[in-house]
């Protein structure tokens, strides 16, 4: 059949996208009063109708019929025009649909239930939690959505609007058939839900995670690091510590300088300096260095890869603790291993501003593939005597380490 002409379904689908826009339900939900829906019906013009009788004739009737219920009940009021012709006399042709109410609108797209679950929804949210109804009438395909869990969401919103999260971890919240898998789960819907009721000074919108938007307690970063020195509040034999870098901010390490190395294997080779330890950077956050505040009155010295990114780690690094230095991560490093280049993922080519000077040289040929395709010399490829020679510095005397206990 052709499709030149409106079919009753192509009228109910733009129906069904209005609905699912949430034109309707918002509308329902704030009270407003109906106004009825009108769709124009594209029907045949009368040149169509002498070149095409039959093929008009069938789309009427299966107009007329897909707008009636199998009892030949109107599902929705059907506006008729009258076409005369001399040939054919008088034919009548849908011109137009009419919603005329709400309820009729929601049972021809067969969302009664959702209705329902509405009306629930607003009875059951204006009496827990009455802020929130202003948000459920703005958002009424969102509350639907969670129509099965609804309870259990405004209880643990109004759990945390009563608590100072300050103190609290996300597994303190007490609200009985929710866990902490359940608020993880649901993070987008309850983050909603929050901003809609919490006080603007309860609200960090720097962050989209409901641990630091509405500021419970995040969990901790932790600092590992070997002594490579003693250190008389150490008990003897214990080398390597991982510590809550927040309390380790606070007591700081009394030794003079701190290696930082990305690599976990050449962290654990790491020779014994004196006064030293060595940091192990896990592809470290700077934040968690840069809370370390008594790091800027020590020797820092970083070690990462020669590629891009070690050099963009570095300049970072430098901008934070502007006295740094770097160690084997030169020109001189990267030619004694012309065997052991790999190439570098996905390489940088921004600015790094906080480079020496060497260090820029070499970065810049890094981004031109002077040496190669994305040149990459990983730290532990690196010769572990040049390792030794690059610590001659600190290695004015041999400080025996115990091996980290285990």
């Amino acid at each position: 059949m052709s499709s030149r002409w409106s079919r009753f379904d192509d009228l109910v689908a733009t129906l069904r996208k209005r609905w699912d826009s949430g034109r309707y339900l918002r509308a329902y939900a704030s009270g407003d009063a109906w106004e009825p829906v009108a769709l124009p019906v594209k029907a045949p013009t009368a040149a169509e109708l002498l070149a095409d009788f039959d093929e008009v004739i069938l789309w009427a009737e299966r107009f007329r019929r897909d707008s009636s219920t199998a009892a030949a009940r109107p599902r929705v009021r059907v506006e008729y025009r009258v076409m005369n012709h001399k040939s054919f006399g008088a034919n009548e042709f849908p011109a137009r649909i009419r919603v005329d109410s709400f309820e009729e609108l929601a049972k021809l797209l067969g969302a009664v239930d959702d209705v329902r679950r509405l009306d629930l929804l607003l009875d059951r949210t204006a009496r827990d939690a009455p802020a929130l109804v202003p948000w459920v009438a703005s958002n009424p395909g969102a509350a639907i959505a969670h129509h099965a869990i609804w309870a259990d969401l405004l209880a643990t919103v109004c759990w945390i609007s009563e608590h100072n999260t300050s103190e609290l971890y996300l597994r303190h919240i007490d609200v009985a058939g929710v866990d902490t898998k359940f608020v993880e789960r649901h993070n987008k819907i309850l983050r909603q839900l929050l901003d809609a009721t919490m006080p603007a000074d309860r609200v960090d919108t720097n962050h989209s995670d409901l641990v630091r938007r509405f500021g419970f307690r995040a969990k901790p970063d932790y600092t590992r690091f070997r002594l490579l020195a003693p250190v008389a509040t150490v008990p003897s034999g214990i080398t390597e510590l991982r510590l809550r870098t927040d309390e380790l901010a606070h007591s700081p390490i009394p030794l003079g300088t701190v290696f930082v190395v990305e690599n976990e294997i050449s962290y654990l080779a790491f020779p014994a300096v004196p006064d030293a330890i060595v940091i192990f950077g896990e592809g470290f956050h700077l934040t968690v260095l840069e809370s370390l505040s008594w790091l800027h009155d020590r020797e820092l010295v970083y070690w990462g890869d020669i590629d891009t990114h070690g050099f963009a780690i570095l300049s970072r690094l430098r901008a934070r603790f502007p006295r740094v230095a770097s160690i084997l991560m030169d020109r001189e490093t990267l030619l004694a291993h012309p065997g052991q280049y790999v190439t570098e993922p996905t390489p940088t080519s921004e600015h790094q501003p906080n480079l020496t000077e060497p260090e820029q040289s070499l970065y810049q040929d890094l981004v031109e593939d002077r040496y190669g395709e994305s040149v990459r010399l990983e730290q532990e490829r690196v010769r572990f005597s040049l390792v030794r020679q690059a610590l001659r510095p600190w290695l004015m005397q041999e400080v025996k380490v115990e091996s980290p206990r285990i």
